[in-house]
């Protein structure tokens, strides 16, 4: 991945360290991002990055930040570099540090401090710059700052002899936090984050000192549950899944959700397990049901040999280290957040995740009672909406596209930048579908991506959300589809299948749809095969929707 790393002092052996993982591009001389941001001709923009970091130090400006008329001054000039740089490479995230200006001393008693209305003007200058559509974030360097401290974050000695300001503490820090930042926009690591109940959610053993004697409170040893579950919440709202696992009587759990303090509720969580059965067993039997990989997983559970069991045989759920003084329980959480569920946007679908998967289980329920799968999806009264990819859905198609596995037949992952081109290309369109039944709408569910050369259009892309696989809506899609392409004059298609650890559900998808093999074979992670067909053998309509609207 390509990362442009600007900054107003000298970060060398900053991007020394951030080479290991990253392409690097540094710009030459010393204070000069502004300058790269603002000439079309800089090495910044023949570099092409993916991702640019700017790193501020904001005391490099000593004689700045006391004075207000400088001080906003100097923050209008940093916004109009930052309004170049998300004009020029539009799409391609931008991260701008916080900034931590720390009062130089001297200050007497009564002197007004202006450093933190300062810190707080440059966020509200982003915050303005993202409501306008555009890519840019704040990289939050100053919270490092706060928890590590100025005396251990920086180093005079550095700043004096090399204008270098941060202490290796400090760098390491800021290496861990553009790598987190920068690698989300590939997309989010893990799905669901499964928790235990007594001692996790809330102190005590509910089967033991029953509903009266549980931890839980806004104050003293049972606020610690409820800060935790707060952060569970907020994490849900964000598209987090939430799932139980623990090992109770569901009658001895159930009065804990009429408890006042209790914050998460049933419609909080996608799935529960509360049984006596091994916590392996039955997240292996949520995954199925949720149709997401084990690896999508995050386990929190303060039983240490129920962690062990997990690690031992359920290796590709990532294990929380649950902290012995339960004071820490609140951070434990928020530092998973950070690690496996970190997101730069939260669209529409993410905050109705939960309800969209729960309304998934109405559909298995009936499906069980129909008396075949062609029954079951007439009974769903299903929709869809295809058309070409509105310049507001970019963000929810880059998510897609980098975290859609198992129905994804080539797997190729695309920046929002490159999002952006391929939908406003020439050459090619991105095609997205929405589709709801008699249960509940799934939102944006596929994606295709479409190239053209001539009068052959090639499938660079088909993804579709685990949510509605199963339905046939793949054959419906490609039927649209062809009528488009008809009205374009393609003749021919073109497509690929990649294989991957994990895209064996779409296998023979090119096949069973009516696609000839003109090369390549499949027995191993990585091969490939390569389809052709006339636009006139791709699928008719499907007859199992009831309505349609199309916008292709």
């Amino acid at each position: 991945m390509r990362l442009a790393l600007l900054s107003n002092v000298t970060v060398e052996l900053l991007a020394k360290m951030l080479e290991k993982h990253l392409e690097v591009y540094l710009c030459a001389g010393y204070d000069t991002w502004q300058q790269e941001m603002i000439f079309p001709e800089s090495g910044l923009y023949t570099f092409k990055p993916e991702a640019v970091v700017v790193l501020l130090h904001a005391n490099a400006y000593t004689n700045i930040w006391n004075h207000e008329e400088k001080g906003r001054r100097m923050i209008d000039e940093w916004c109009g570099a930052f309004r170049a740089i998300t004009e020029r490479l539009s799409g391609t995230p931008v991260f701008i540090s916080s900034i931590d200006i720390a009062d130089t001393g001297c200050i007497y008693g009564a002197e007004i401090r202006r450093g933190q209305y300062f810190e707080n003007q440059l966020i509200k200058v982003i915050e303005k710059l993202h409501q306008e559509g555009r890519s840019i974030y704040i990289l939050p360097v100053k919270d490092d700052v706060t928890d590590i401290g100025r005396s251990h974050f920086y180093s005079p000695k550095m700043w004096y002899m090399g204008s270098m300001p941060y202490s290796i503490k400090g760098l390491a820090a800021i290496q861990e936090l553009i790598l987190r930042y920068v690698t989300v926009t590939r997309g989010r690591k893990k799905k669901c984050i499964a928790v235990d109940l007594d001692n996790t959610l809330w102190g005590g053993v509910i089967g033991e000192d029953g509903v009266e004697g549980v931890q839980l409170s806004d104050n003293k040893e049972g606020a610690r549950y409820k800060d935790t579950q707060r952060l569970l919440k907020k994490m849900k709202e964000q598209g987090v899944m939430l799932a139980i696992l623990s090992k109770n009587n569901r009658e001895d759990v159930e009065p804990v959700f009429l408890h006042p303090d209790m914050l998460l509720q049933h419609e909080d969580f996608v799935a529960e397990a509360i049984n006596w059965e091994e916590k392996s067993r039955n997240i292996i039997k949520l995954a199925k049901d949720l149709n997401i990989g084990l690896d999508s997983f995050v386990f929190l559970d303060d039983n240490p040999a129920e962690r062990e069991r997990m690690k031992e045989e359920c290796p590709e759920v990532a294990v929380l280290d649950f902290p012995k003084d339960t004071s820490l329980l609140p951070d434990v959480v928020a530092k998973a957040y950070e690690d496996y569920f970190l997101t730069l946007e939260v669209t529409k679908e993410d905050g109705q995740k939960t309800q969209m998967y729960r309304i998934e289980a109405k559909r298995k329920a009936e499906m069980g009672a129909s008396i075949s799968v062609e029954d079951f999806l007439r009974k769903l009264e299903m929709t869809m909406d295809v058309h070409i990819m509105k310049a507001e859905e970019e963000k929810r198609v880059t998510q897609l596209i980098n975290k859609t596995n198992q129905f994804n037949v080539t797997t190729k992952r695309y920046s929002e930048e490159e999002v952006h081109r391929l939908g406003t290309g020439a050459n090619s369109d991105i095609i997205t579908v929405h589709m709801a039944d008699k249960y509940g709408d799934n939102g944006l569910a596929a994606v295709l991506i479409l190239k053209y050369e001539e009068d052959t259009a090639e499938i660079d892309t088909f993804l579709m959300s685990c949510r509605v696989m199963g339905r046939k809506a793949e054959d419906e899609i490609l039927f649209r589809v062809k009528e488009m392409l008809m009205g374009k004059s393609i003749r021919r298609v073109r497509a690929s299948y990649v294989k991957t650890a994990k895209n064996t559900p779409v296998l023979d998808l090119y096949d069973r749809l009516g696609m000839s093999v003109v090369s390549g074979r499949i027995s191993e992670i990585g091969d490939s095969k390569t389809y052709e067909a006339d636009i006139a053998s791709l699928p008719d309509e499907t007859g199992l929707f009831r309505t349609m609207k199309s916008g292709v």
